[in-house]
Parts: C-alpha cells; sequence; structure tokens
C-alpha cells in the first residue's frame, strides 16, 4: 500500500503517520452513523481531532527538523534580575529597580509541542499569519481534549472535522 506521506524520508515517521492517518478513516464513518447517538458520533469526531492534529505536530516538527539545526533552535526569555526595592508603597505593592534581560535558551526537540512549533515557525517566517492562526486554533481543539476542564459537554461537529482536515491538507502542501 503507498504511503500517503512519501515526502517523509525518515521510514518511523512515515509509517506511523500512515498508521493515525488508517485510524482516522477506521473513525470516521462512525462519526456520520445513524448508528449512533450525537453524543458518540461527537466522541468519534474528537479522536479523529486529536489525530490529525497529531499528524500536524509531526508534519511541522519534520519541517523544522528538515530547515534548522538543534542549534537554530533558541527562543528567547526575559529574566528579571538584581531587584532593588526603590519605594515600599503597601505590604502588596512596592515599586522596583533590576535588570531585565533577554536570555537565549535551548529548545529541546522531544519537549516540543504543537503551540511551540507553530510559534517558532511562525517567528521564522516558515508559515504564514493565516495558517499560523489555524494551527493554533486546531491545537485548541486537541486541548479540549482534556474533559476536567469543560462546564459542559463539548460537542464536535462535522465542519470541526472538515477546519482541521484543511488545516492538514495546508501543512501537507508546505512540503511539495
Amino acid at each position: 500500500m503507498a504511503s500517503n506521506f512519501p515526502f517523509v524520508s525518515d521510514l518511523v515517521l512515515r509509517e506511523n503517520l500512515d498508521i493515525a492517518f488508517n485510524h482516522i478513516l477506521d473513525l470516521i464513518p462512525f462519526s456520520e452513523s445513524k448508528s449512533y447517538s450525537d453524543l458518540a458520533k461527537s466522541s468519534f469526531r474528537k479522536t479523529v481531532i486529536i489525530y490529525t492534529a497529531s499528524i500536524i505536530e509531526a508534519l511541522l516538527l519534520y519541517l523544522l527538523e528538515k530547515k534548522y539545526t538543534k542549534e537554530d533552535l533558541v527562543i528567547y526569555k526575559w529574566d528579571f534580575t538584581n531587584k532593588i526595592v526603590l519605594h515600599e508603597v503597601t505590604d502588596s505593592h512596592q515599586i522596583i529597580a533590576g535588570d531585565y534581560m533577554k536570555n537565549p535558551e535551548k529548545i529541546k526537540f522531544e519537549k516540543l509541542n504543537l503551540g511551540n512549533i507553530n510559534n517558532f515557525l511562525k517567528a521564522k517566517d516558515c508559515i504564514e499569519d493565516e495558517l499560523f492562526k489555524k494551527i493554533d486554533r486546531v491545537r485548541q481543539l486537541r486541548n479540549e481534549q482534556h474533559i476536567g476542564i469543560h462546564k459542559e459537554i463539548k460537542d464536535y461537529t462535522k465542519a470541526d472535522l472538515e477546519f482541521v482536515f484543511s488545516v492538514a491538507k495546508e501543512v501537507k502542501k508546505l512540503f511539495t
């Protein structure tokens, strides 16, 4: 069977991508089946969204690995040091001085998540602002998998699936 990701030279990654893609294909009919309740169909869609987001994340990480060395993967964090209290206004309010410096921090590939990857690629002008926003929306949809944060039952729709599939298609086009 031919791969859906022939441009991926890493054979293990390609196989994992194909397995995830095939799992999505197996789940899609259940998400529209009349045999299941709307709640069950939403649950199937949620799983498809999670798998599609994982494919997007893997492809973007692969793009990152192809374009940049580990030495290029640096982010900058602001650190506040040498704090001096100039004036204590109240117990919870101080006027201070100090050094606020931007320091480089190496990124570890294995610690990157979809948000980190998306931010880095945007900062390096590898993706357009519109695609950046779409990928971030996929990230948000995937993060909704944390069921403890919801105050109501989340309904994943066919439109949600179509959206994540369209983003996956755009990400895949980055390799052509």
